[in-house]
């Protein structure tokens, strides 16, 4: 089942016919009805800001600063090619096989990867889409990792693309 507002993936188990659940992509407060359908009780008015993140545009690059706790870190990468990389993840084509996780197997692909080219080296976008919720990873070339909401890091990314 998908998210009528956004179309993220839905994990339904343990839900019973009038629950309410939150969708945890887009915010939207949603109600399973009784015929295994969804319907939309709340859309979110005003998104809130991708904490984490920070983004903009500097001639053919985008800025992207990375922040946690008192850890900050930027790097630079050129637009075009994190456009490619962000549609390559959405349209699930990454540059490594799908991965499957040993002691969860299932029949859809865990992760898939795409590598850019920074001002400070190697970076890796990863997609991962088991166990959900669907995440957008980046590995810096510091070696270090910040996960965040896929759907909220492409709306917040696209803009400046």
């Amino acid at each position: 089942m998908v998210c009528p507002v956004c179309g993220e993936a839905l994990d339904l188990e343990g839900y019973e016919a009038g629950d309410l659940l939150d969708c945890e992509a887009c915010g939207a407060v949603l109600r399973l009805l009784s015929d295994g359908s969804l319907e939309v009780v709340e859309v979110p008015e005003g998104e809130e800001p991708l904490w984490g993140l920070e983004a903009f545009p500097e001639g053919e690059e985008v800025v992207l600063r990375f922040s946690e706790g008192a850890l900050e870190e930027e790097v630079r990468l050129p637009r075009a090619g994190l456009q490619e990389a962000l549609r390559r993840l959405e349209e699930g084509v990454g540059e490594e096989p799908p991965k499957e996780a040993e002691d969860e197997p299932n029949l859809e692909p865990d992760y898939l990867t795409v590598h850019l080219e920074s001002d400070r080296g190697p970076v890796v976008l990863r997609r991962l889409l088991f166990p959900a919720p669907d995440l957008l990873e980046f590995t810096l070339p510091s070696g270090s990792l910040y996960e965040l909401p896929f759907r909220q890091a492409v709306r917040t990314l696209k803009p400046l693309l």
